[in-house]
């Protein structure tokens, strides 16, 4: 079986869908990756790859200078957004998977490209939902309708391309959703963390010292000057007896000022073995983000960045492995709570023991054999 993986840019996008790449190469099956965005992460993640926008920058096609993040614009905003990004990468993506000759076609659910590809072909199409914010099954059907000019060019029906969606959102967040972002036949997926590979430092090998906290905004906002938001929370931290990890994510250091004793920044380290260390993590809110808190059992502080992602802080503090605030109201008390609540690590354990029981993509490969 060839199956061909097709997602969003953006490490976030791109990261949940590996180790079912994994699993399926292990399996004996033939997986490729046809996308934009940092395909030198994907083939460091040990699979092969094709970029589909060569020398594209995302930042002119996102346009975040004209994207108002302070209001939410809902599933038709995001839809809107992500049928933009993917059709750039829509001509490429035909050209590739009519070459490969793909069986199945397996998707992050803001890549409109994917369910295009597969209704092109006439196979079965695949999205792997990791949270609460791409997964309100309407937004398919927005994105069809906003890429309804490039179905037209390729001669492809603008309709559901037959298949199935994995869901990784643990079953007791999922329940607390509004319905307007359940399936009723969602298939179950264990996120397994993701985050890349690379060489450890031995500091993070060792004991830590005292209790450490992880401090992220993932793979995207560093880049865009995002870091400036985190100025306030490393200063308030010197007040702490706590270590602080901050990961820049390409950001420039400079921004967050002037660092404390106890705060020290990496520019890039997969989030799942610092969390091993960890007592807490504030971060954005990304899905991928909150997914290896929640695999891990790590408390949660969530800083809303954009809308989106307030789907995900209200998803998490509602089910109590989390509190929300804003990046620039954290500080003591939001410090305090990831040290010293009990009741949010209880809950967190309880989530990391639902997600350690969900099926392993390894489980899942029988499924889409059969699918294909």
């Amino acid at each position: 079986m060839r199956v061909l993986f097709v997602n969003s840019p953006g490490l976030g996008h791109i990261f949940p869908s590996v180790p079912l790449a994994h699993a399926l190469t292990a399996a004996g099956h033939d997986v490729l990756f046809a996308q934009g965005g940092d395909v030198g992460a994907v083939a460091a993640a040990g699979v092969n790859v094709v970029d589909v926008t060569p020398g594209l920058d995302y930042a002119t096609v996102f346009r975040p200078e004209e994207i108002d993040f302070s209001v939410d614009g809902g599933d038709e905003f995001v839809a809107a957004l992500f049928a933009r990004v993917s059709g750039v990468t829509v001509d490429r993506l035909l050209e590739v998977a009519r070459g490969w000759s793909p069986d199945l076609v397996v998707h992050s659910p803001l890549q409109g490209g994917g369910p295009l590809v597969a209704g092109a072909l006439g196979v079965p199409a695949v999205s792997v939902v990791t949270g609460p914010a791409d997964s309100a099954p309407l937004i398919a059907a927005l994105m069809r309708d906003h890429m309804k000019e490039h179905y037209v060019r390729h001669d492809v029906a603008p309709v559901p391309a037959p298949g199935l969606r994995l869901n990784s959102i643990p079953p007791s967040l999922l329940e607390l959703l509004p319905e307007r972002v359940r399936a009723q036949d969602d298939v179950p997926l264990r996120y397994v963390p993701f985050n890349g590979n690379g060489e450890l430092p031995g500091w993070l090998l060792e004991p830590p010292r005292r209790p450490r906290i992880a401090v992220t905004l993932g793979s995207i906002a560093g880049l865009w000057g995002g870091l400036a938001v985190l100025a306030p929370l490393v200063a308030a931290a010197a007040g702490t007896d706590a270590e602080f990890v901050v990961t820049l994510g390409g950001g420039d250091p400079s921004l967050l000022g002037e660092l404390p004793p106890n705060v020290r920044t990496v520019d890039w380290l997969a989030l799942g073995p610092l969390l091993r260390t960890c007592h807490g993590l504030i971060h954005h809110g990304g899905s991928g983000t909150s997914a290896v808190a929640m695999a891990m059992g790590v408390p949660q502080c969530v800083m809303p960045l954009s809308p989106d992602q307030k789907d995900n802080e209200r998803a998490v503090v509602e089910r109590g492995i989390a509190i929300g605030t804003s990046a620039g109201a954290v500080g003591t008390a939001e410090f305090r709570a990831l040290l010293e609540d009990e009741g949010m690590r209880a809950a967190a354990a309880e989530v990391r023991d639902e997600v350690a029981a969900m099926p392993s993509p390894a489980a899942l490969v029988g499924r889409l054999e059969s699918l294909a």
